[in-house]
């Protein structure tokens, strides 16, 4: 069993003039760098830089090149069938906003319902929730099984002939576990309904074929799988983006404008106005170029067994208490997991570990109405990266144990 990661040292946080001590347990939150995606962006911003799409010069030609092919490079990553489909964004948050506002907003009526789960991201929950209050309209939730996944049973009931998307995780960023998109797809297109997958938690644990999942929408951040933040991908199937409406409106998406009217181009360039964020697309691609590298049966292997591990460990601390049990199959242990500790604060718990150079994620994880479910406030997520090892989670347990000693003890005595 190897304690350290054969990738670690492509990650210069971990250095000996950073944080050689840092046990990152946080990915969920954000994927740390690898040198190959700062490198590509630093390259990028010293010697390349410049406006794309709008200058008549090399530097600007060379810049819009790289939009376009970063462009390809994503429709390959996703299997999606052309590069006219993908839309260069701000993040996952950006891409619901723009699904909402510009597909669903203006069917919308009295009538109409929007169907999302109860185990969504606040991003996939709160777009959905205000359209429906300015509509009076109805939002309808999906229970999860006792799996903790989304039951599909119960979600074909609540879809009619009045709902105008279904909105759902790929993988919640709370309990882990991959949904079955495909299978949701199919029955809500069934009733010609649209759907929409944010992918967030999904894209660095495995390959994701929009082919197969058949969406009408696909999301993610590229800071999800090891690549800059503020910048995101919105997949949008066949010609939806041409009968959306421009999301933001301003330079760099008109054909022909006037004081009185303007004219707008064709998708995708019509949802990225102003400047283009070149640098964070170099770093998406870079990002991908990297785990193709390394490749997703490697990947895929490495996080699974540290799954394993990482649920056994957690197990056999009879104080730790997950908000959901792991009685699955190894295939299907999630990447992370989110627990308590009995009778000590989640952000208790967290200093502590910080204190001793373990980062986890303590809250409610930008999921409330998911903790109320379980009739909890916050819960501690430890989640795995590429740069994880047994080590890793040999230190965390060691950590929790330290934990409840110091906290949950004392209460007692």
């Amino acid at each position: 069993m190897a304690t350290t990661s054969a990738w670690k040292h492509d990650f210069p946080i971990f250095s000996a003039n950073a944080h050689p001590k840092l046990c990152y347990l946080d990915s969920a939150a954000t994927c740390l760098t690898p040198k190959h995606v700062a490198d590509a962006m630093y390259h990028y911003q010293c010697y390349s830089h410049a406006n794309s799409h709008k200058g008549l010069y090399q530097l600007s030609a060379n810049a819009t090149e790289l939009v376009e092919k970063g462009r390809n490079k994503v429709a390959e990553f996703l299997n999606a069938p052309t590069q006219s489909e993908l839309v260069f964004t701000s993040g996952t948050t950006e891409s619901i906003n723009i699904v909402a506002n510009c597909f669903v907003a203006p069917k919308m009526n009295r009538d109409a319902n929007i169907v999302i789960s109860s185990a969504e991201h606040h991003a996939n929950l709160l777009p959905w929730q205000e359209i429906c209050r300015l509509h009076d309209a109805e939002l309808r939730i999906a229970p999860l099984t006792l799996s903790g996944i989304i039951d599909t049973k119960a979600l074909d009931l609540l879809l009619d002939n009045n709902t105008l998307i279904v909105a759902i995780s790929h993988v919640s960023n709370v309990l882990g576990f991959i949904n079955p998109v495909a299978e949701i797809c199919q029955l809500a297109h069934k009733k010609g309904i649209a759907v929409l997958i944010d992918g967030a938690q999904a894209v660095a644990h495995g390959n994701v074929n929009i082919a197969e999942i058949g969406c009408d929408f696909y999301t993610f951040s590229a800071h999800k799988l090891y690549g800059p933040t503020g910048c995101g991908v919105l997949y949008a199937k066949g010609d939806h983006l041409s009968h959306m409406p421009p999301y933001i409106l301003g330079g760099g998406i008109i054909n022909k404008v006037t004081f009185q009217e303007a004219e707008y181009i064709n998708s995708p360039l019509k949802f990225e106005p102003g400047s283009h964020n070149v640098v964070g697309i170099v770093g998406l691609v870079e990002a991908i170029d990297y785990l193709n590298d390394i490749s997703w049966f490697d990947i895929t292997r490495h996080i699974s067994d540290l799954s394993t591990y990482l649920v056994d460990k957690l197990a056999d601390l009879d104080f730790v208490k997950p908000l959901l049990k792991h009685n699955c199959n190894v295939q299907s242990l999630p990447s992370l997991v989110s627990f308590q500790l009995e009778g000590v604060h989640a952000h208790d718990v967290a200093s502590l570990l910080d204190s001793e150079n373990i980062a986890v994620r303590a809250g409610h994880h930008c999921a409330q109405p998911l903790h109320q479910m379980f009739g909890v406030h916050s819960s501690i997520r430890s989640s795995l990266g590429l740069y994880n090892s047994y080590q890793d989670i040999d230190r965390l347990v060691i950590a929790l144990n330290n934990a409840y000693q110091l906290f949950a003890i004392r209460e007692l005595e």
